[in-house]
């Protein structure tokens, strides 16, 4: 039909998956646009089907295409002009004047000047007449758009610019792969059933953002679409959506990796969190569908996280929750350790502290001799917040040792409880030290971070595993 085009042609930008076929959209996809500096929020949804004799997950799109239009003021209501109105377009039609929200109907595909006729056709829709549009080449988008924000709410607010991101809103991302669990989470944090959830592999094939409040704090979370092995990507709907997965992980603080606890760890998750890696981004580690673990005992979660430490000993200084998406359990800790994380992420360790600590550390074990030459490790000072980087000054960059790197980053995460940051060593000649008024704008001057538990609470993180 085209709506996820037209949706992309408001934006500007390729934000929903398209593809020539019916049936790619399921969930309500929320973004901030833009027409000529007057704001706005635009809804896209699943195509309207009135029972799953087509698609299984009808019954369900409906439901979203309903909150959409219980959320919108104007309902933009499209039919294809080549092949006129069907008996499904009555059908909604009469659904839509039901809602008594203000409706425009438009004609899409309208590329070609024959098919931009007999528009009478349409009357019948009881929607008055059509406007003849083609969201593909964007004729007809100037006066659509037009006509829609004269039916809007005036809010008062116009923008001669583009949004100025916010840098307190946490935006997060859940990832991982098909049918892990991802969007019963999401409907879970939220508190409503915002996304089509089922057994079937592959049911989000967009990346949604969905905006809510956690504790006064504003939150931005992306679901995003199962991601697969390359080899295995061959239909384009899902090329296209994990090319939108790649983009959530960039545009995120921190991400979210959901993983089948009944499966384990696989290859594919070990390549998303190099993807989270190589992006600099914050990562939280989630073992879904614990309730139905096999075999469960007391030790069980302590013998998981030991195993797949070993496997990864970067993952030491991740955190590990057990969860149960569908019953809720330990679901308030997610939200809890992504903030935590987030505040990681922007931490600025303290110039004086960062010395003691290097200086310290270096001191009890300094570099061994690589090809007969001393490799000096002199100053150290961070020079970047959102990832944290901190740079170290060395005479022989070049030779720094791979374990000695490691043993670095242990002493750092161990000492500023960096739980989940992506922090980075690079390693220099000459380092030009930085003060740390000049990072107080990028990130948080503080030298210990809460975990975002409640201090008087007598559970500690083991009680909370298991409880």
């Amino acid at each position: 039909m085209g709506k996820s085009s037209l949706f992309n042609r408001i934006l500007g930008r390729r934000a929903a998956v398209v593809a020539d076929r019916e049936g790619v959209t399921r969930d309500r996809h929320y973004q901030e646009a833009e027409w000529l500096g007057t704001p706005f929020r635009i809804i896209d949804t699943g195509g309207f089907l009135p029972d799953d004799r087509v698609d299984e997950l009808a019954d369900s799109v409906r439901v979203q295409i309903f909150h959409a239009i219980t959320d919108s003021d104007l309902i933009i209501f499209m039919a294809d002009v080549r092949v006129g109105p069907q008996a499904l377009d009555q059908t909604f039609a009469r659904l839509v004047l039901k809602s008594g929200k203000p409706t425009i109907l438009i004609a899409n595909k309208a590329e070609k000047e024959t098919d931009r006729t007999e528009p009478w056709a349409f009357l019948g829709l009881g929607l008055g007449e059509p406007r003849m549009i083609s969201a593909t080449t964007g004729y007809g988008m100037r006066s659509l758009m037009d006509e829609a924000l004269g039916l809007l709410p005036k809010t008062g607010v116009r923008s001669t610019k583009g949004p100025t991101p916010d840098s307190s809103i946490v935006r997060f991302a859940v990832l991982g792969r098909p049918n892990a669990g991802k969007s019963t989470l999401l409907n879970r944090i939220i508190g409503e059933e915002r996304l089509v959830v089922s057994d079937i592999p592959g049911t989000t094939r967009d990346s949604i953002e969905v905006d809510f409040t956690w504790q006064g704090r504003k939150m931005v979370l992306t679901d995003t679409a199962g991601l697969r092995k390359k080899a295995r990507v061959e239909d384009e709907v899902e090329i296209f959506s994990n090319m939108r997965t790649a983009e959530s992980i960039k545009r995120s603080d921190v991400c979210v990796l959901m993983v089948d606890a009944t499966r384990g760890l696989e290859i594919q998750d070990f390549r998303i969190m190099e993807q989270i890696r190589a992006a600099g981004k914050g990562l939280v580690l989630l073992f879904n569908k614990w309730d139905i673990m096999p075999d469960k005992g007391s030790k069980t979660f302590d013998h998981l996280v030991k195993e797949i430490r070993e496997k990864e000993t970067m993952l030491e200084w991740v955190p590990v929750i057990a969860i149960s998406a569908l019953e809720g359990q330990r679901v308030h800790r997610v939200v809890q350790e992504i903030v935590t994380v987030w505040t990681n992420c922007r931490r600025i360790l303290g110039r004086d502290r960062l010395t003691e600590v290097f200086q310290k550390a270096v001191g009890a074990r300094p570099h061994p001799m690589r090809k007969s030459k001393p490799v000096r490790l002199d100053r150290a000072c961070q020079i970047i917040v959102n990832p944290p980087v901190v740079a170290i000054e060395t005479n022989h960059p070049d030779l720094v040792d791979e374990g000695y790197k490691k043993y670095l980053l242990k002493i750092l995460f161990e000492e500023f409880q960096l739980l989940g940051a992506p922090l980075r060593l690079n390693f220099m000649r000459n380092l030009d030290l930085r003060k740390d008024e000049d990072l107080e704008q990028f990130g948080i001057a503080t030298d210990r971070v809460s975990s975002g538990f409640d201090p008087d609470s007598s559970l500690g993180i083991e009680d909370l595993e298991r409880d």
